[in-house]
């Protein structure tokens, strides 16, 4: 599976509350540490950006992001990139 398709899985788990924010900011930060062509793409770096923050808490019990947050980086992701 490419980036660019791992990135829309892992948004459209965390937008139905299904995915692991703090698995998701560990993956983006790997991912964006590497060399892949994809990473290049705007659309894709900016993506991983915000998935790298997925797990930011306002308190120790607050997460920053929620599923409606979730699902905003998911429309605008899909909005600006094609994935098959």
């Amino acid at each position: 599976m490419g980036i660019t398709q791992e990135v829309t899985e892992r948004l459209r788990a965390l937008a139905a509350g299904e995915g692991s924010p703090e698995e998701a900011s560990a993956w983006a930060l790997s991912v964006m540490e590497g060399d892949a062509p994809e990473l290049e793409e705007e659309n894709v770096w900016n993506a991983l950006d915000q998935l790298s923050g997925a797990d930011l808490m306002l308190d120790p019990d607050t997460p920053m992001h929620g599923e409606e947050q979730f699902q905003q980086w998911l429309q605008e992701f899909l909005k600006n990139v094609s994935v098959t």
